[in-house]
């Protein structure tokens, strides 16, 4: 039986975010049931990025997790208390940070009762109000970065029933159902995750005490067990500089030549033109929603058995397919991929843009020859570094050698720190994966990257209102002409890259 207290809650037709608050704790973990398991595990199936998979959800009663989904594109994200990270379908480990972090809290913390915790990195709260359509609203503050997601709750059940958020424009909802007894509290045992299109679904079979496991929740350290490397064969590798400034190399798919890719640090996957996958029969498996500067587009994944590059070779690797003829018809080269993020996190690369040359090397035994490193952190896979620019702001950028120019500001950072105010501009249009956007070209008074002052540069300051310029965990993204005076070292699996002045 409810408590008289419950009871008078319950009857009133307007409450107060107190009340409603009060309302979901006492549904999702009532006073009254027994002690609670201090780990669960949850296991089931899972519909993800289009192709069924294994399921398993283990957490603590004091928030630390590890959501794992097993199978042909598995991915496996954990919460240790303090860092989040991943593991990708490639099997490449990272920490992760920035919009990273708000996409796993806003689901993950709503598969357990930790975002009714006091101790969470979210705040609760829940305006004064009367039930509208059989629901109550609570919104969820992230601590760090003030993302706001609403979460309705079921008048009658006190319960969660959906969720949504908003990131660089992108909207994610998230469907809680089928609420069941997890030890002394409820989860929702299927919920689904719908983003732009592409809608995975976990499905829980079964939860159990697991209090006297072993499971670790922080993240692995892997080595990867899928590449090669043969010292024999020179280290710096054939490239081309496309007309439009960007860096093209020229590896081999399944053995083969299938020409010129784009030498892509701010790729979060491999890429593959869809004409080129087609003539090397790659099968295709599930799909993917992309980001890119016009918007989100939902795209196919293709398996190769091997992709080398100079010394270097991954097996069984998986690309997105992309058709690249727009690009190729701006860089007036047929363009048969993109080497992304699954490439720069095995090995070692060296890019001089003056020269220009890239070098690939081995990970395991590499030594920065001169100068020190500097700490990366990773938005979506692309790696980011701080950076000071005119007026004395800090900001992170990430730093992208697919890009030409300087910096280009994303524009949250344009509007928040009137970045337009009293300078003069003139409109552009800025290309790429999703489409076109908008933007303002202008001078900026100086820029500083790596210990090296760039004085009176022209910079672009969009004006997108999605996509991956309307981002505002990063300041902004930092092209070629920002990297010429350096040779880059990049060190995905270290999380650091060094700036080697020329």
């Amino acid at each position: 039986m409810l408590s008289l207290l419950a009871a008078a809650l319950l009857t009133k037709t307007h409450l107060t975010s107190i009340d409603v608050i009060a309302n979901v704790r006492r549904a999702i973990a009532p006073a009254s049931a027994k002690t609670r398991w201090d780990d669960t595990v949850l296991t089931g199936s899972a519909e993800f990025r289009g192709v069924s998979h294994g399921y398993k959800l283990q957490f603590k009663s004091s928030g630390q997790f590890c959501q794992a989904i097993d199978g042909k594109l598995s991915q496996t994200l954990g919460f240790d208390g303090k860092n989040h990270w991943q593991i990708d379908s490639s099997g490449a480990t990272r920490r992760l940070a920035f919009e990273d972090v708000d996409r796993v809290d806003t689901v993950l913390f709503l598969l357990t009762d930790y975002w009714l915790d006091p101790n969470a990195p979210v705040t609760c709260s829940a305006p004064a109000q009367s039930a509208k359509d059989g629901l109550y609203t609570i919104h969820l503050a992230m601590k760090v970065s003030g993302l706001d997601e609403t979460v309705r709750i079921d008048a009658k059940t006190w319960l969660p029933t959906s969720a949504e958020f908003e990131i660089a424009g992108s909207n994610t909802t998230i469907a809680l159902s089928d609420w069941r007894s997890a030890g002394s509290i409820r989860v929702p045992f299927v919920t689904k995750v719908t983003d732009e299109g592409l809608t995975d679904i976990y499905r829980v079979e079964m939860s159990q005490d697991a209090s006297r496991s072993k499971q670790s929740y922080s993240m692995p350290v892997l080595s990867p067990n899928d590449i090669a490397y043969d010292a024999s064969v020179p280290s710096e590798v054939e490239i081309k500089r496309a007309q439009t400034g960007h860096i093209l190399v020229h590896p081999r798919v399944n053995g083969k030549d299938v020409g010129w890719f784009i030498l892509d640090s701010g790729a979060d996957s491999m890429v593959i033109d869809q004409s080129v996958a087609d003539s090397l029969a790659m099968p295709k498996i599930g799909k993917e929603s992309v980001v890119g500067v016009g918007g989100v587009v939902l795209e196919p994944f293709r398996t190769a058995s091997s992709f080398s590059l100079g010394p270097a070779t991954i097996q069984n690797l998986y690309f997105l397919e992309i058709d690249l003829h727009q690009l190729s018809d701006m860089f007036k080269i047929k363009l048969a991929g993109i080497v992304g993020f699954d490439f720069f996190r095995r090995f070692i690369v060296q890019l001089d843009l003056k020269k220009p040359s890239v070098q690939v090397d081995s990970a395991g035994d590499y030594h920065l020859p001169r100068g020190d490193w500097t700490k990366m952190e990773f938005s979506s896979g692309n790696p980011a570094v701080q950076a000071t620019f005119e007026g004395d702001h800090k900001g992170w950028f990430r730093l992208d050698t697919g890009a030409n120019g300087t910096v280009t500001f994303h524009s949250p950072v344009v509007a928040q720190m009137h970045l337009l105010d009293g300078k003069q501009t003139t409109a552009a249009g800025m290309a790429g994966v999703g489409g076109t956007t908008e933007a303002r070209v202008g001078k900026l008074a100086w820029f500083e990257l790596g210990g090296h002052r760039f004085a009176n540069i022209s910079a672009i300051f969009s004006q997108a209102k999605a996509g991956a310029f309307a981002d505002r965990y990063l300041a902004g993204n930092i092209g070629q002409d920002l990297m010429e005076p350096f040779t880059v070292v990049f060190d995905f699996g270290g999380s650091r890259v060094a700036f080697l002045p020329h």
